[in-house]
């Protein structure tokens, strides 16, 4: 073989083992294209928000229909807008420095129970349920009585006050009127107990549900339709942001189901 073709060939050879330096113009392409989808989509999200919901799913669907003509496109799964449900809870500050969110809305027809306890309570103690300290819901199920712990014990207790005993005897009268299963959940904030006869929020809230369930059977109602629950800082109204949220937080709530039944175990169970 002549020099002249050894050469040649060998032209050849490191041709065909050279890398191809313009490869990454793909993968830059597919990155555009899916980062214009991105952007495309945040402002079909604020359509969403502002209730243009035909433009919002013209839009989406013509974005990702043209995700999908790149050479190799990758998945990015499905689009998500809003927020997911562990971020709903709501972050709060005092009345006077943000507008008051709507309130849950009404359901047609009170019971009987909700307005005897709402009456009485009113009566009673006039400013409870307008100071937020006591409130009185229902839905189809339950008569759902909320009371701020700053009523009902002193801060880090679970021995009732006063004013809580005095607030028991007007519910108690009206229960055994209306005699109904009742759940009392104990809740706390997030912060750690600063006692070493109460170790932990799980053992705070407990004790609290139990000292409101104690001075319900002391005043009448039947133990077997109740039953103390604490749930520590498991089960917050919002976050614990601050001073104020946590207050809103530490609480204590009768659920009192709208169904008669004998015990709350066979309610529960059976």
């Amino acid at each position: 073989m002549s020099d002249g073709a050894r050469r040649r060939r060998s032209k050849r050879n490191k041709d065909q083992e050279a890398p191809h330096h313009d490869r990454w113009i793909l993968s830059y392409a597919d990155f555009i294209t899916l980062l214009f989808a991105f952007f495309v989509a945040l402002y079909s999200i604020t359509l969403k928000q502002a209730g243009d919901e035909k433009e919002l799913s013209n839009t989406l669907s013509g974005v990702f229909d043209a995700v999908q003509k790149s050479i190799k496109p990758i998945n990015v799964g499905e689009p998500v807008s809003g927020q997911p449900e562990s971020e709903r809870l709501l972050e709060v500050v005092p009345k006077d420095e943000v507008e008051a969110d709507n309130p849950p809305g009404e359901i047609e027809g009170r019971s009987p129970l909700y307005d005897a306890l709402s009456e009485s309570i009113n009566s009673q103690f006039p400013t409870l349920q307008s100071d937020g300290q006591v409130s009185i819901t229902e839905d189809a199920n339950w008569i759902t009585l909320d009371m701020k712990a700053a009523l009902v014990f002193d801060q880090g207790d679970y021995e009732l006050t006063n004013e809580a005993v005095a607030l028991m005897i007007v519910i108690s009268n009206i229960l055994q009127s209306y005699p109904a299963p009742i759940m009392v959940l104990g809740n706390t904030d997030d912060l750690p107990t600063n006692s070493t006869r109460i170790p932990s929020n799980w053992h705070l809230s407990s004790l609290r549900a139990s000292s409101v369930v104690d001075e319900l059977v002391y005043r009448g109602i039947n133990p077997k339709l109740l039953a103390p629950i604490g749930f520590s800082s498991e089960n917050p109204q919002v976050r614990n942001t601050n001073e104020f949220a946590r207050a809103q937080n530490r609480r204590v709530t009768l659920k009192i189901s709208k169904r008669r039944d004998d015990n709350l175990y066979d309610y529960l169970f059976n």
